[in-house]
């Protein structure tokens, strides 16, 4: 009987550490999902203030009253 119950002990152990394994991996997949979704979140919010200030740079009005267009350093006359 004894090693019935060293068996018993042995799986019942093994479940626990399986499952164990099992929930740490879906904590894990959840927090890597949550981090991405921040990131990409962020991502977002720096690429629509990112295009605004790029907006507001673009177009220049120039001493002659022209309008000069720039981009990246870039000077355009107009």
């Amino acid at each position: 009987m004894a090693n019935w119950e060293r068996k018993s002990s042995y799986l019942l152990r093994e479940i626990v550490k399986f499952r164990t394994y099992i929930d740490s991996l879906t904590a894990a997949q959840f927090l890597k999902e949550k981090i991405y979704a921040e990131r990409e979140a962020e991502a977002g919010k720096n690429e629509i203030h990112g295009n605004e200030n790029i907006a507001a740079e673009s177009t220049v009005i120039d001493t002659d009253g022209g309008i000069t267009a720039t981009r990246n350093s870039e000077l355009i006359a107009a």
